[in-house]
């Protein structure tokens, strides 16, 4: 059974995917495979020099991710070219992983806006009050601007979890939300 981790900016996907790994489970995550794809051998690196240049690179000629981020997030049509190369790719990875009599977990950020929910069976949502989630995202180095600038083009909560099998509010401790999560893990055993 694959199931994707979704959620909000700074609603706690990774401490949720660090827990499973922690009790076991097999996590995939997609921003790291997307890494792997910007990597001097991997399979997006020529892609993004001809659709961005040069200026992308560091002195060692290795893809600048905060490079890419900042002309993405400031051009929209630059993004949309930026996903169009990426989310096949990241199906793509997806789909060739045997889930066959276990529970595979993958973390997608941009699960609903790539249109891969289709790829998982079920889906679960962790996410976290406004105010929360600001708070954590400072600790990160991103500011309420930046979050807002780069939520903008996500879509809502509402609709996130309207579109989510399970939805955990991560609002309390993190014995509170590894509860919710092994809830959950009870659940989808019980579908087994």
């Amino acid at each position: 059974m694959k199931i994707a981790i979704t959620g909000t900016i700074g609603g706690g996907k990774s401490q949720a995917s660090e827990y499973l790994r922690a009790r076991g489970y097999e996590v995939y995550d997609t921003d790291k495979m997307v890494h792997d794809y910007y990597e001097k051998n991997g399979r997006l690196y020529d892609a993004l020099i001809t659709m961005f240049g040069h200026d992308i690179l560091t002195s060692t000629g290795d893809i600048d991710r905060s490079k890419i981020a900042s002309i993405v997030f400031n051009d929209y049509e630059k993004l949309d070219a930026l996903e169009n190369l990426v989310f096949p790719h990241i199906q793509q990875d997806v789909n060739r992983v045997n889930a066959q009599n276990q529970i595979i977990f993958f973390e997608v950020p941009l699960l609903f806006e790539s249109h891969s929910e289709k790829a998982f069976d079920k889906v679960m949502m962790i996410t976290a009050p406004y105010s929360t989630r600001i708070q954590r995202l400072a600790q990160r180095g991103l500011d309420e601007a930046e979050v807002n600038r780069r939520s903008k083009r996500h879509l809502d909560e509402a609709s996130k979890i309207e579109k989510s099998n399970f939805v955990i509010n991560n609002d309390g401790s993190l014995a509170e939300l590894h509860d919710c999560i092994d809830a959950v893990i009870h659940k989808l055993r019980g579908e087994q």
